[in-house]
């Protein structure tokens, strides 16, 4: 299985391409309950609860400041960019408009933790970082939505609700059990990555079905929703890695502040806007989600070659 679980992760990207283009273009639809989507996140939220580093809490003590600063970026830098692009580009499309928003305001990526740890980064600060997410996403997207048209309405209340049902019970689930069984932390990790998986793909699928006529209707503006999207991930990014450097972080804790900052949880986006916003809201958070999978996996390979070499300079020196 877990050579299985590791092919799937890897080749994420393109299947979640190649899921939302099964849904659009066959002409055989399957269509699942409309529960299903917050079903499975809920899923692979709970498996990250129980697969969590709960030991690593222990070193966030010493790094406070470093955890304010992420934080900070998260919400500044990150929302800042989706609202101009969001007003800037689609105006006119109030929907897509929100669900740009959208994916610049939810919680990082269970994705972030995963690239951060990859990439030699202090994968304990993104925990703790999107912990705080989860109580701050619901107080900033709703005020994020101002000004966006009349019919694009999202309560402090609505998305509180969502946020208890499919991110906190889900994750307290999986940290309760892990604290009652340590061993299934061990047994879970290759099932947590294969179902995570899988799950994200059956959301990608459905999500796309439901809205392909809204999306049909709108298909000219697509190739700007995945420059949007683009830029939307890819400047957090490198922009958060740059003050993090700038700031006199250690090279740890910068990278896990290009991943908390650049990475949001956006098939919790897309589910928040097929429910609140509409089929088209759920089109720049599908966008959004292949290019942070794909460039976050590329980022943190980048960033595991550079230690590879660094430390096989090192062995030659040492054997010279």
């Amino acid at each position: 299985m877990g050579n299985i679980a590791n092919w799937v992760s890897q080749k994420l990207p393109l299947l979640i391409v190649l899921a939302a283009a099964g849904a659009y273009f066959f002409p055989v639809y399957f269509h699942p309950p409309s529960w299903l989507p917050s079903f499975l996140l809920g899923v692979v939220i709970f498996f990250a609860g129980l697969s969590m580093d709960i030991q690593a809490f222990k070193q966030i003590r010493q790094k406070k400041k470093v955890l304010f600063i992420i934080t900070i970026l998260k919400w500044t830098l990150t929302v800042s960019v989706s609202v101009a692009l969001a007003h800037l580009l689609f105006s006119s499309y109030p929907e897509i408009a929100a669900g740009l928003v959208l994916a610049g305001t939810v919680p990082s990526a269970t994705a972030a933790t995963v690239y951060t740890f990859l990439a030699g980064g202090n994968a304990s600060i993104v925990v703790a970082a999107s912990l705080l997410d989860v109580a701050i996403s619901p107080v900033v997207t709703p005020l994020a939505m101002i000004g966006l048209g009349s019919e694009v309405t999202m309560s402090f209340f609505d998305l509180l609700t969502t946020f208890l049902l499919i991110v906190v019970l889900p994750m307290a689930a999986g940290l309760i059990i892990q604290r009652s069984a340590p061993k299934l932390k061990v047994y879970s990790r290759s099932v947590t990555k294969l179902g995570s998986s899988v799950a994200l793909l059956v959301i990608v699928y459905t999500l796309v079905g439901d809205g392909k006529n809204a999306i049909a209707s709108e298909l000219s503006i697509i190739p700007l929703v995945a420059a949007a999207t683009f830029i939307q991930v890819v400047f957090p990014m490198a922009a958060a890695y740059w003050l993090a450097r700038l700031f006199r972080m250690e090279e740890a804790d910068a990278r896990a502040t290009l991943f908390q900052v650049g990475l949001c949880n956006t098939a919790l986006a897309a589910i928040l806007a097929f429910q609140f916003i509409g089929e088209l809201g759920t089109v720049a958070p599908i966008f959004n989600m292949i290019f942070n999978l794909s460039i976050g996996a590329l980022t943190a390979n980048r960033f595991a070659a550079i230690i590879i070499q660094s430390k096989t300079n090192e062995w030659s020196g040492q054997s010279v």
